[in-house]
């Protein structure tokens, strides 16, 4: 049996578009779930997590206002009981 070599000439590969290439990175950043990139869905999470932490922050904030506004309304009749309201705004916020 006789071998033969043949030559066959295959024309380069265009290169990719650039706008294709953006399209493809923007649909896999979207669906795809990449531990080395991570996606929209842990872009997501992050966020909602952000979201929780300031609201929490803002409730704490809200909480400690209203004991230095109930401290402030007892001040005249009940000194003693403002202190403590006071004093308690004012570890919670160390705290």
């Amino acid at each position: 049996m006789s071998v033969q070599k043949v030559n066959v000439l295959v024309p380069p590969l265009r290169p990719v578009p650039p706008a294709a290439a953006w399209a493809a990175s923007a649909v896999a950043w979207l669906f795809v779930n990449d531990p080395r990139s991570p996606g929209l869905a842990a872009w997501l999470s992050g966020a909602r997590e952000r979201r929780r932490v300031a609201r929490a922050e803002r409730r704490n904030l809200d909480e400690r206002m209203a004991l230095f506004a109930l401290a402030r309304r007892y001040e005249q009749s009940q000194p003693e009981f403002a202190k403590d309201l006071a004093a308690a705004a004012g570890a919670d916020r160390q705290g």
